[in-house]
C-alpha cells in the first residue's frame, strides 16, 4: 500500500511539473519593436535568447544563444548545468622604468575561453573612457582619459578633469607623495575599483580589464522569476533579490512579457 501511495505521489509531482513547464513555455520579449530582448522557451526544454547587447557586458554587441532550461519552483533557470564563471576580470601590473614620470597603460582584452578553461583567442581593444585617481577616489581627485570630450548637460553628472587622447598610454608628472593605491573605473567594470600598489618605487602601471566569452555558453545558471504565465522578472538588486514592479500590462524594464500569436506573426 505504501509503495502504491509513493508511486502516486511521484506521478502527481511529475505531472504538475510537466504541466507547469508547458504553461511557462512560449515566446517573451522586453518591449515593442525589433531591437528588443527576446526569449523563446520551447516545450522540449530548449531555449533561444537574443538581444541587441550582451547582458553580461552592457555593450552594444548583438547577442544570441541557445541552450536548455528548467523550471525550479517559481524560477526559470537557463543552462542550469553550466558552472558559474566570471565574465569581467581585471588586474594591475607594476614595473620600474628609467623615467622621472608616472606612466599609465590601459587595455581592454576580449578572451575566448573553451569548455576546459583554456584561452583560445585574445583581442585587445581600446578602452573608450577611463577614470583614475591616486590614493583617494574622491571625485575631485579623479582624472578621465577619453578620445572625445564629455558632453556637459543636465544629466551628465560630475565630469572630472579630462585628458583628451586616443592613446592607450599616458605620461604624468611624478607625484609628491608615494603611490599606495590606484583607483580605476570604466564601462566594463561598471564602477571604480581599488588596486593596491605592491612596490612604491614602481612608476609604470598597466591596467587591463578582461571580457570573458565562453564557448560553451554565456548564459550560465541564469535565473528569471516567474510572476505568472505571462511575465518573467529578469533583473536583481545587489542583494540578489528580483526587482518587481506594479505594472499590470505591457513591457517594462526588468521584465519579459509573453508575446501573443499576432505579435509573433508580425515578427515582433
Amino acid at each position: 500500500m505504501r509503495c502504491v501511495i509513493f508511486l502516486l505521489f511521484l506521478f502527481c509531482a511529475s505531472f504538475n511539473a510537466f504541466a507547469q513547464s508547458r504553461s511557462i513555455a512560449g515566446s517573451y520579449a522586453s518591449g515593442p519593436g525589433s531591437e528588443i530582448c527576446k526569449l523563446i522557451l520551447s516545450e522540449d526544454s530548449t531555449f533561444s535568447y537574443s538581444a541587441p547587447e550582451y547582458p553580461m557586458f552592457y555593450r552594444l554587441e548583438k547577442f544570441e544563444e541557445k541552450g536548455h532550461w528548467i523550471l525550479s519552483g517559481d524560477t526559470v533557470v537557463l543552462n542550469p548545468l553550466l558552472a558559474l564563471k566570471p565574465f569581467v576580470e581585471s588586474e594591475l601590473k607594476e614595473e620600474k622604468v628609467n623615467s622621472d614620470s608616472v606612466i599609465l597603460t590601459f587595455r581592454h582584452i576580449k578572451r575566448l575561453i573553451d569548455a576546459n578553461g583554456n584561452i583560445v583567442r585574445e583581442d585587445t581593444e581600446h578602452i573608450n573612457r577611463l577614470d583614475f585617481s591616486f590614493n583617494n577616489q574622491a571625485k575631485k581627485n579623479r582624472v578621465r582619459v577619453t578620445a572625445d570630450r564629455t558632453v556637459r548637460c543636465t544629466f551628465a553628472g560630475y565630469i572630472p578633469k579630462e585628458i583628451i587622447t586616443g592613446q592607450t598610454t599616458i605620461v604624468l608628472p611624478r607625484l609628491v607623495n608615494k603611490i599606495e593605491c590606484i583607483y580605476f573605473g570604466c564601462w566594463e567594470l561598471q564602477g571604480m575599483k581599488k588596486f593596491v600598489v605592491a612596490d612604491s618605487s614602481s612608476n609604470h602601471y598597466t591596467f587591463a580589464v578582461y571580457s570573458n566569452y565562453y564557448v560553451d555558453g554565456q548564459l550560465r545558471q541564469t535565473k528569471f522569476l516567474v510572476k505568472n504565465e505571462n511575465v518573467l522578472y529578469t533583473k536583481r538588486n545587489s542583494k540578489g533579490e528580483f526587482i518587481k514592479d506594479n505594472a499590470w500590462s505591457g513591457a517594462a524594464p526588468g521584465r519579459l512579457v509573453r508575446l501573443g500569436e499576432k505579435d509573433m506573426a508580425s515578427g515582433k
